[in-house]
């Protein structure tokens, strides 16, 4: 069986941010932790996002969103 990867371009990542309320980088770094946690936890389960590009996309460091469950 074969299983095709899917991956989100950042544009799309940027535009579940939106939809979550958050509108820049600096809104989601001044958000309360556990409020930040439940934004990062609902990327992580988006299909096609990894947490790689979650990092780069929020400025987030990669081992803090690894850490998130």
């Amino acid at each position: 069986d074969y299983e095709e990867s899917i991956r989100l371009s950042d544009n799309e990542v940027r535009d579940y941010l939106i939809k979550f309320g958050i509108q820049d980088n600096s809104m989601l770094h001044n958000l309360d932790r556990s409020i930040r946690n439940e934004i990062i936890k609902k990327l992580k389960s988006i299909n096609g996002v990894s947490i790689r590009q979650i990092s780069r996309i929020t400025g987030i460091s990669k081992s803090v969103i690894d850490r998130v469950k």
